[in-house]
């Protein structure tokens, strides 16, 4: 399979594999993004005189191609491939002749794929917004058929004061609705395009990165075009940081089920059909979700941690080092919004 980069020698296997392997598992989950991307480009290109209209016309139909090939799992990706961005624009060349190899025209992978990671950001996020909103109506819910249901207050792990499930719950929705404000805030940082900073120092062609963004739905271009490499890892790791306050309130309201639903407090009793049992106790009903609740909050913890790591003391302009945040970053999406979906699923069964 031909490189974007290659130079008419073949790269070692070892090293391929090293290098490309997982990178090419996780970008399966960039397919529509990089053709977004892509589709972006290739107007822009068009636009500033680069392509011919007929030129425009043949890539435009190849990529939505790939987006109808990638519906049915049709278009993947390989170890041979590298990455999402040689197997698009290897797809167009075969597809479309010598018009595929002009889309590299005044781009970079660099800014490939943070323009993919960029819009999988805002795709995800919003996904986590909308569970997360679940969430907080399951529990106001609940809040409000039980706003008399007395129930004690605890501090120190002590009885202290009379208090009501209906405060209970609805202090979990007001905490996931403050995590909210965070997570918007990280969806601003998010918001700006990539694309047009090619290799971290430009292109010395007039392209219109604004036109770009637009067709994006980016709400404004990001300027500095050394700063758009350098903050890669920075906006991934201000995402992470509002997933772990998520995972945070989470992992207390999957304390607080597991233990007020224990025999000794009886607060609630969750349906069977929940909870898992022994192999050797018949009589145990284990509240397992809950306890994986609380322990991935760590996990997120971790993640976060290891984007942080990863970018600490490097220096300016793009370093392989950036490809390990990928894993991570698109890791702590899947944890939060899987946590969010159980929460509701034991929440609603109170």
């Amino acid at each position: 399979m031909t490189k974007l980069w290659q130079k008419g020698y073949h790269l070692n296997e070892q090293v391929e594999r090293f290098e490309a392997a997982q990178n090419s598992l996780l970008d399966a989950r960039l397919i529509r993004h990089d053709v977004w991307g892509s589709l972006a480009h290739t107007a822009m290109l068009a636009k500033i005189g680069v392509l011919t209209e007929s030129e425009h016309k043949a890539l435009k139909d190849a990529l939505c191609s790939i987006l109808q090939l990638e519906a049915t799992h049709e278009f993947t990706i390989t170890l041979a491939d590298e990455d999402v961005h040689t197997r698009v624009e290897n797809y167009l060349v075969a597809v479309a002749g010598a018009a595929g190899k002009k889309i590299h025209m005044a781009r970079s992978r660099n800014d490939q794929v943070l323009v993919d990671l960029r819009l999988y950001a805002k795709e995800q996020l919003h996904s986590v917004a909308a569970k997360l909103c679940h969430l907080c109506t399951t529990l106001l819910s609940l809040a409000s058929r039980h706003t008399n249901t007395p129930m004690p207050g605890y501090t120190h792990m002590q009885r202290a004061m009379l208090s009501s499930v209906g405060l209970w719950a609805a202090s979990f929705g007001e905490a996931l609705l403050d995590d909210e404000q965070l997570l918007s805030a990280a969806y601003v940082l998010n918001d700006q395009s990539p694309l047009g900073s090619a290799a971290g120092y430009g292109v010395p062609i007039p392209i219109d990165r604004q036109y770009c963004a637009d067709l994006l739905g980016f709400s404004r271009v990001q300027n500095n075009v050394i700063y758009v490499q350098n903050s890669r890892g920075k906006i991934e790791a201000a995402i992470v940081q509002a997933l772990a306050q998520i995972m945070l309130d989470l992992s207390k309201l999957a304390q607080d089920i597991l233990l007020f639903s224990t025999t000794e407090y009886g607060f609630f009793q969750v349906p069977q059909e929940l909870c898992t049992g022994s192999s050797i106790m018949p009589q145990k009903r284990n509240l397992g979700v809950m306890e994986l609740v609380r322990a991935r909050t760590q996990t997120m913890l971790a993640l976060q941690q290891q984007i942080l790591g990863i970018v600490s003391g490097l220096p300016s302009g793009y370093n392989m080092d950036y490809q390990e945040t990928k894993r991570p970053f698109i890791e702590a999406l899947d944890v939060v919004q899987e946590s969010l979906e159980v929460c509701t699923l034991v929440v609603s069964a109170l």
